[in-house]
């Protein structure tokens, strides 16, 4: 056979997937992009990179949390030194990681399922719209780099054990859930029907438990085991972990296979009973536990039945469980678990094949009409992430009770010039419980685009007296004074942001404007050139410095909006 009909599967795999997530080339930074990239100081040069691995994913912008993906991080930074902060180029990554994601899907299935069936089953798991949360979002990749490198660690297994070692570390970089690669690669290595010795697998649970005691070590960052850090329900009574997991296991599976609800922030109840919820998840336990282990039991069908093992072991890192984690439910969570059911599928459409030709034709015209109505739902999902005010309101259909949906439409409201919509959007989510310093910020912001000073700065003490280490309300009060040329106080106000985070350039910026207009050019240089050791090579500190030194400044607040 001809290399070309060998790689066209493959081919029309790879060009399905690019003209599906085309349109997401011309979306902007939204939700945690603007805290990850745009916003994060250590993006501003080659000598922070170290700090990605040693500090936690949002240290650069100044924030505490128990998330730590360093890889992603240097994704976005070879980004920004290839595309800056035009956003079309950040997205066309998302996508070429998704085709390469695509074509290692592919190769996995192909191991065990001939050719179509194997391009079938991928298209189904790669075209689904779950994946517009991973491609459309930018800092979404996370799950598209750690599926990535799973699926290369699992295909290099075989030849080259320190090519699979150095895989399954990236992809525990990318994403934590991926501390389960050897459980993956036993599954698979057991289903492609001849595995290795079991001895070949033990240096990867080494390095597994060796991520695992890093983790709650020096690279546990905010409290141990508990990613809130404060005592609720699920830390006073183990067994509602048990009970509230259950019931997402049905709600995972609807995903895949009736997505018509999806949404980025979804509420998840505690549920400290045996419901009917709690019930229904746990027979679809038991029977997927038992149906995978008849399949298990056939070797013509032992990769279903590792499939439906691996959708079910997938979900443990984000069970609550064991580590109580940032939330109780979030849709993409059951992105790598979906990776087991494209292995289910591909051997079920691998054994249709197998059957007569009329079986054969309606196996394949089914999987086809499946993977072309996904696609279709995946462009029209795409959409809901083509603006920040798009997304969020999409959100509210299914969530109007989100304090924090509601803080984060109102922060779009903001940057969209619309600041009377920012104030009731801050204002509902106010009146649904949130009082973050997050949220004051944001209505300080708007009511300072109104030229209501007054009520712009009595959000800024409210957000200080919520959060007193949220440096960018420092930033925002200084702006404000600046504008009242109130030069003493902003002063203040810039210093106290710098102090909290030395890398927030627009502190060095203010406060050198503030000396300038208080007749010290030569403090402003300075504080610049201060700056410029945080911030090496910054171009708006090098420009303020040229600017002072050739005498052309001005100390004129601007008014946002």
């Amino acid at each position: 056979m001809p290399a070309s009909r060998r790689l066209l599967p493959l081919l029309l795999l790879l060009l399905a997937v690019l003209l599906v997530f085309l349109n997401t080339l011309s979306f902007p930074f939204l939700w945690d992009d603007h805290l990850l990239i745009s916003g994060n100081g250590y993006m501003t040069s080659f000598r922070f990179i170290p700090r990605f691995f040693t500090e936690n994913i949002t240290a650069g912008a100044g924030q505490l949390s128990n998330i730590y993906r360093p890889l992603l991080l240097v994704t976005h930074f070879i980004d920004l030194r290839l595309w800056g902060f035009a956003p079309a180029g950040h997205h066309l990554t998302n996508v070429l990681l998704q085709m390469a994601a695509a074509a290692v899907i592919y190769g996995l299935l192909r191991r065990l399922v001939p050719a179509w069936p194997a391009a079938l089953a991928a298209a189904l798991f790669c075209l689904h719209p779950l994946q517009s949360f991973a491609v459309a979002y930018l800092c979404g990749r996370t799950d598209t780099l750690a599926i990535l490198f799973i699926g290369l660690g699992l295909l290099s297994f075989r030849k080259n054990r320190r090519l699979c070692g150095l895989f399954a570390l990236c992809a525990m970089l990318s994403k934590e859930s991926a501390v389960m690669f050897p459980v993956f690669l036993l599954l698979y290595d057991f289903a492609d029907g001849n595995p290795l010795p079991l001895r070949r697998h033990v240096p990867f649970w080494l390095m597994a438990g060796c991520y695992a005691a890093a983790r709650l070590t020096f690279l546990n960052f905010q409290n141990t085991l508990n990613f809130s850090n404060q005592p609720g329900l699920l830390t006073a009574h183990p067994l509602y972990r048990i009970t509230t997991y259950l019931p997402t296991l049905p709600k995972g599976l609807a995903l895949w296979l009736w997505p018509v609800d999806l949404h980025h922030q979804r509420s998840w109840q505690i549920y400290p009973g045996f419901s009917a919820p709690v019930l229904a998840g746990a027979l679809l336990l038991a029977g997927m536990v038992f149906l995978a282990l008849v399949l298990w039991r056939n070797p013509r069908w032992r990769p279903a039945g590792a499939g439906l093992a691996w959708f079910l072991l997938a979900t443990l890192p984000t069970s609550n469980l064991i580590v109580l984690i940032n939330a109780r439910f979030y849709d993409h969570w059951f992105l790598l678990p979906g990776l087991g059911l494209g292995l289910t599928a591909g051997c079920l459409i691998a054994r249709a094949f197998e059957a007569a030709a009329w079986t054969r034709r309606t196996a394949a015209a089914g999987a086809l009409i499946l993977a072309v109505i996904s696609a279709g739902a995946t462009l029209h999902y795409n959409r809901v992430w083509r603006n920040p005010i798009a997304l969020y309101t999409h959100i509210l259909r299914w969530e109007p009770q989100s304090a924090l949906v509601h803080a984060n439409l109102a922060a779009a409201y903001a940057r969209a010039g619309r600041p009377s919509d920012a104030i009731r959007e801050g204002e509902r989510a106010i009146s649904r419980g949130d009082r973050s310093a997050l949220v004051h910020h944001n209505l300080a912001g708007a009511y300072w685009a109104l030229q209501q000073e007054e009520r712009a700065l009595e959000e800024v003490r409210l957000a200080l007296e919520a959060d007193p280490s949220f440096y960018v309300s420092h930033l925002l009060e200084g702006r404000i004074r600046i504008s009242r040329r109130e030069w003493e106080a902003a002063g203040r106000a810039f210093e106290a942001a710098l102090r909290i985070h030395p890398y927030a350039v627009q502190g060095y910026l203010g406060l050198a404007e503030v000396r300038t207009a208080q007749g010290d050019p030569g403090s402003a240089i300075r504080i610049l050139e201060t700056g410029l050791k945080f911030l090496p090579g910054h171009p708006a500190l090098q420009e303020g410095i040229i600017k002072m030194k050739g005498g052309n400044t001005h100390a004129d607040a601007k008014r946002p909006g």
